[in-house]
């Protein structure tokens, strides 16, 4: 008799650390709030920024961004600011990684250093007749094994 009542507080106290742990693992927190970025260093004249996001699949939260200071008289080596992730970290880099601008295809591209990352700049320009929205934003994409291929968008700023 005790040996069934050890057994069935044994299975009721199973069966309740099972829902706990199936409601924690199922229950869908809202991801972190993205802070805004820290003022940047000053921007030497004549150099423009570029700054990329690209969303989730839902498209509704930022998964990655990357922010670019393009070159002065429209050279191909786009240096790298900083680098944020979804859940808020940020790379800040002090020695700039070159990033190359190719404007012979389709679609101009930045590719990084190491070749595992591409943004496709649809929009940038003009490119193939399309122009940047009202708030300068355009169309953008990602390409990397590391993030997938995300959609997005990108905005040049001037200094």
């Amino acid at each position: 008799m005790r040996t069934r009542t050890v057994a069935g507080i044994g299975a009721g106290l199973t069966a309740i650390a099972l829902g706990s742990l199936i409601f924690a693992i199922t229950r869908e927190e809202p991801p972190p709030p993205i802070e805004p970025v820290a003022a940047p260093a000053p921007k030497p004249r004549g150099e423009s920024r570029l700054y990329c996001e690209f969303y989730n699949f839902a498209g509704r939260t930022p998964k990655v961004g990357f922010y670019f200071a393009s070159p002065a008289g429209g050279g191909t080596a786009y240096g790298q600011l900083f680098q944020r992730e979804a859940d808020g970290s940020q790379t800040l880099f002090d020695e700039r990684p070159n990033w190359t601008y190719d404007r012979s295809g389709e679609a101009p591209t930045l590719r990084s250093p190491d070749g595992a990352i591409q943004i496709n700049l649809y929009g940038d320009g003009g490119a193939n007749g399309r122009q940047p929205d009202a708030g300068g934003w355009f169309e953008a994409g990602l390409r990397s094994i590391q993030y997938l291929n995300l959609d997005g968008q990108c905005r040049r700023t001037e200094s």
